[in-house]
């Protein structure tokens, strides 16, 4: 899905196709032994045990805030990073386990009903015993038929069947809305059908990545060696699909210029894609299908015309290795254990993991991917009270308030430029824990014979749901998350911030704390996500969803020349002591940080007003304990692998950064806890400080 959507928490890639995406970046689930953040100090919300008052504030505050429990908190062997964000999500694995296990013991659940395919779906997916010894059966029949391929013509029925199985192969086919018609649905066409993360592990030239792309081969091999190949030939066919990815990487567009919706907006007629890739025929694609679709927007044209050579360079028979091999990627977690163990082996050098999530917690995880909303109604019923809803919507609108009260005296905003912004903030809608209306899946076919056959049909559900909206007016009421995510977007085509009650939970809100630590933690998420609208991405929509300048020149220029500034500042920070960030692949997502503490505070200082600022039983005052309840919120120890995969692909900074790193331009921040010289290390020097708010 070609989208310019920003989400605060999870991961960086929704689809297979490029997203002008923003995550949170969330961390992964906790076990219940692992420490927390947040609780001793009472209904403040802030944890002094976790801190590390040795550090000097503006010197690490990250560490100041999290370091004691940094220090006390090992990684669990099954994930790559572990944070105070893992808390609630592991907590949300644990309800919703207890939901689904509850739905596969229903015997009165009626036939086609939610309940009962959620049930099925949990039930099957826990018979390990079934899964080896099915092995690698469920793929038989589709391996068969990639064998079987004579022609081009045939090998694009092919893709058209893996894309409906959620397979990554060539490209990646949906439905958007058209970026400067927000009121339509159009096709949406875009680069995908790599195995490695990104283009730049192919195309990168220093030691680790070629060690890391010997890897992969050798991880390749041994995949299509358990279809029973003997290693040699497996070993040969490897380093052909290496070939053909790398032929691929060479010409996909790089994440950073993704990012720039102008770059990824080339909408086409149906015929002129068809001339752009003649090899292969995108209307004969899209009617093997049973879609059809007038207009096209193109996400990476380069790409489309080297696939378009790409597909008479390469033979037949090499393209039917990678098909199998893509499909065997796929479908690998859901198969008998030998491919889900050598699956779990190259995640491990990529991510850094030292054991692979015990079965439960990755089959509730394709349980809600598969079925979201059926399990998220269940989630909600048990959850998220009215009153937690209309607590989260009043801290929404104050917030809100604040932000148009700071965009009506910008002083680098012309009046033009800022009645503009007002009235796209103005236009801004707002949802607030789960749907009003609910997704139907009563065409999803889903029984207790064949997990990989449930988890394809899910695909497959979702795709031609996806390819349904083509033609037709938008639907408002989407939601492009489950209830039970631990997450948050902004959605530039919509114009809507979105806020599901997975995340509207304590130690992140919490309706009881004083409104300190709530916004620090809370009220920062909720203001990031309403500056994505004004962000480098987000400030090229108007207020109705269309990709559409209303800037002026010069406001224009201004913005950009404080953009410029963060990515510069984000540019220079490392991590693993050499390999830098992307300063502009984090520009948007830290420029959001940035604005939403910002905002965040401002919303502070109203509600306190004159009052006194009287300190808690810690000593600390309200602003201090806002600050404090931001950086817990993002307490994080994170393995080297996973840092250099952040770096490369995230556009989030690492959680010490993007804490550190938004403090660093705050003026606010620096008067709170007021430090100078070499101690104050952490801090911008003024004049190279970011002023957006």
């Amino acid at each position: 899905m070609l989208r310019s959507t920003k989400f605060f928490v999870l991961s960086s890639s929704l689809a297979s196709i490029a997203i002008l995406a923003g995550t949170l970046c969330l961390t992964q689930p906790q076990s219940a032994a692992a420490s927390s953040v947040g609780g001793s100090a009472g209904l403040t919300g802030i944890d002094v045990t976790s801190m590390d008052k040795s550090t000097t504030p503006a010197g690490d505050f990250f560490q100041y805030a999290n370091g004691t429990w940094l220090k006390n908190t090992a990684i669990p062997n099954a994930y790559d990073k572990w944070g105070v964000l893992n808390i609630i999500h592991d907590k949300n694995l644990e309800l919703v386990k207890g939901i689904l296990e509850k739905a596969s013991n229903d015997k009165t659940a009626a036939a086609g009903s939610n309940q009962k395919k959620i049930g099925d779906f949990f039930f099957i997916g826990m018979d390990e015993e079934k899964a080896n010894k099915a092995d690698v059966a469920p793929i038989t029949d589709e391996l068969k038929r990639i064998d079987d391929i004579k022609n081009l013509d045939e090998l694009r029925v092919e893709v058209a069947r893996l894309h409906e199985q959620g397979v990554n192969a060539l490209f990646g086919f949906s439905s958007g809305q058209d970026f400067k018609d927000s009121t339509q649905v159009i096709g949406q066409a875009g680069q995908a059908g790599l195995g490695l993360p990104d283009r730049d592990y192919y195309t990168n030239d220093d030691e680790h990545s070629k060690k890391l792309r010997e890897q992969y081969v050798e991880h390749v091999g041994k995949m299509l060696s358990l279809l029973g190949l003997e290693q040699t030939d497996a070993s040969s066919k490897a380093k052909k699909i290496m070939a053909i990815e790398t032929a691929l990487a060479q010409d996909s567009m790089k994440n950073t210029d993704m990012r720039d919706p102008d770059k990824v907006y080339h909408k086409m007629t149906l015929t002129q894609v068809d001339e752009l890739m003649p090899n292969f025929s995108m209307s004969k694609y899209l009617k093997a299908l049973d879609t059809d679709c007038k207009d096209i927007n193109v996400g990476q044209p380069d790409f489309f015309k080297a696939l378009n050579k790409q597909l008479s360079n390469v033979s037949l028979a090499d393209w039917k290795t990678y098909l199998k091999w893509h499909l065997i990627d796929k479908a690998s977690p859901y198969l008998s254990s030998r491919f889900v163990d050598q699956d779990f082996a190259f995640i491990k050098i990529l991510t850094g993991k030292k054991e692979n999530l015990p079965r439960w917690k990755r089959v509730v995880a394709a349980s809600d991917r598969a079925m979201g909303e059926a399990v998220g109604q269940a989630y909600v019923d048990v959850t998220f009270t009215p009153d937690a809803k209309a607590k989260a919507l009043s801290l929404v609108k104050q917030i809100k308030s604040v932000l148009r009260d700071d965009l009506s005296q910008l002083d680098w905003m012309s009046k033009e430029t800022r009645s503009n912004a007002i009235a796209k903030l103005d236009a801004l809608g707002m949802k607030i824990g789960y749907p009003d209306k609910w997704r139907d899946y009563g065409s999803l076919e889903i029984d207790r014979q064949s997990y990989w056959k449930n988890v394809a049909n899910a695909e497959k559900f979702d795709l031609h749901r996806q390819l349904d909206k083509i033609g037709k007016p938008v639907d408002k009421d989407e939601w492009l998350m489950t209830p039970q995510t631990v997450n948050a977007y902004y959605w530039a085509e919509q114009n809507e911030i979105v806020f599901p009650a997975g995340i509207l939970q304590p130690p992140i809100f919490d309706p009881k704390a004083d409104d300190a630590t709530n916004l620090g933690a809370m009220g920062m998420i909720i203001g990031h996500e309403l500056t994505h609208g004004f962000d480098d991405q987000g400030s090229k929509f108007d207020g109705n969803g269309n990709l559409k300048n209303w800037w002026s020149a010069e406001d224009e220029k201004r913005f950009k020349e404080r953009v410029a500034l963060i990515e510069k500042q984000y540019e220079a920070y490392t991590v693993n002591g050499d390999i830098h960030l992307k300063g502009k692949l984090v520009a948007g997502e830290a420029a959001a940080d940035l604005g939403g503490l910002t905002i965040a505070y401002k919303t502070l200082e109203k509600i306190l007003g004159d009052k006194p600022r009287e300190k808690d039983k810690n000593g600390f005052t309200p602003e201090q304990r806002f600050f404090i309840s931001f950086a817990q919120a993002w307490a994080t120890n994170v393995r080297p692998e996973k840092e250099r995969l952040m770096a490369a692909t995230d556009p989030h900074p690492t959680p010490r950064l993007r804490v550190n790193g938004t403090l660093a331009n705050m003026d606010a921040f620096e008067q709170t806890f007021p430090t100078t010289g070499a101690q104050a290390v952490m801090m911008l020097p003024t004049t190279d400080r970011c002023r957006l708010w």
